[in-house]
């Protein structure tokens, strides 16, 4: 009994800690990715005062669809080029921000050096150093010139470090409360890189149309064309390269970039690794393979009632298997007629339930009865 109990307390922590290594690079990542491509956005504008007004609209949706604006607003007066990368990349007191996520992972690594390859630690530590090494160079700004390395050099990093992290850790419950951890993430960012791809045409389209809330929903669908997107070709061309998906998409369908093509591959494509269906899947089978290495030490009570030890489902993998269900199902005219961005919208609020559910599944601290105390 005291060591079920011991082993179940280590499990918590570990998967905890490997659960937001996962997200936490990913997250870096993503937010490298999405910032690089609204950089890119903006430097073509000119420099006329109504490009001025585009650009910094652009650079507002940015802040708004990644949910720091409050936050944002209180350190910062406006939103542009000078102010938005240097927030969501070296910003400390950004909890979002590229060097805390890769702070934030290093630190969830330190504490359980002993449990990981120590390849995955120093890639971490690492890198965690050069980006210290670079603000202090740099004093947190982003040239023009030096965004593409930058931001290319964080990617780099996350594949090398999911490359250790695939040739070294074992394939039992650690291995894969990470990819949960991270495919999670990714879903979540895929579907916010799409819907701030989406605001950012319907900002070019219509200076006036706000950039959040219902006002935006209906903005974008008087904006909306008979195809259910807007924007030019090239503008998702770059979505594509943003997400690593260009070579992957001409694989697919073997022909032009189409607007409707690329939302349809980056939301419902069951073989493209960045797409939200892939994902979901990932975190379905890597909750699945968790709930059954876990049985023997997990009773129905440390999983809120769930009923691991008996077969049933729990309810992070309820909610998972509905939503994998869901976009295997789907056809992109039902995305479309239920409105792109109110679509993009439930799917963010959905991964955040599953987090949710995950976090009250299996890391959640919950009040130990006095034979647990003294087991442990």
């Amino acid at each position: 009994m005291a060591i079920r109990l011991a082993s179940t307390a280590m499990l918590s922590r570990m998967a905890d800690s490997l659960y937001w290594i996962g997200r936490y690079v990913e997250r870096a990542e993503d937010t490298a990715r999405i910032t690089h491509v609204n950089y890119q956005h903006t430097l073509g504008m000119g420099s006329s005062p109504e490009a001025e007004s585009r650009r910094r609209r652009q650079w507002e949706a940015l802040v708004t669809i990644v949910g720091d604006a409050s936050r944002f607003r209180l350190e910062h007066a406006a939103a542009d080029e000078d102010t938005v990368p240097p927030y969501l990349t070296f910003d400390r007191s950004n909890p979002n921000s590229i060097i805390t996520c890769i702070a934030s992972a290093r630190e969830q690594a330190r504490t359980m050096r002993h449990q990981i390859a120590s390849e995955m630690w120093e890639a971490l530590n690492r890198f965690h150093l050069d980006l210290q090494r670079r603000v202090e160079q740099s004093h947190g700004i982003i040239d023009a010139e030096d965004a593409y390395p930058f931001y290319r050099s964080i990617v780099d990093f996350s594949h090398l470090f999911q490359g250790i992290t695939d040739s070294t850790m074992p394939r039992e419950e650690g291995w894969y409360f990470l990819q949960a951890g991270k495919f999670l993430e990714r879903a979540e960012k895929t579907a916010r890189a799409l819907d701030v791809k989406y605001h950012l045409l319907v900002a070019d389209a219509d200076p006036t149309a706000p950039v959040a809330g219902p006002g935006f929903a209906r903005a974008a669908a008087d904006l909306t064309p008979e195809d259910g997107v807007i924007g030019e070709w090239h503008q998702w061309l770059a979505v594509l390269r943003s997400l690593s998906a260009y070579e992957a998409y001409h694989k697919i369908y073997r022909s032009g970039v189409r607007p409707r093509s690329v939302v349809e591959m980056l939301l419902l494509s069951p073989a493209f690794p960045r797409s939200i269906r892939f994902a979901i899947e990932e975190v379905d089978t890597a909750l699945a393979r968790i709930a059954v290495d876990c049985a023997p030490l997990l009773d129905a009570e440390s999983l809120g009632g769930s009923s691991v030890t008996t077969g049933g489902p729990t309810e992070a993998e309820r909610a998972v298997g509905r939503l994998r269900s869901q976009l295997a199902y789907q056809r992109v005219e039902e995305v479309f007629d239920a409105g792109l961005h109110d679509y993009l919208l439930d799917l963010q609020r959905r991964c955040y339930e599953i987090g949710e559910r995950i976090h009250a599944q299996y890391f959640a601290h919950r009040v130990l009865r006095a034979e647990e105390v003294l087991a442990s």
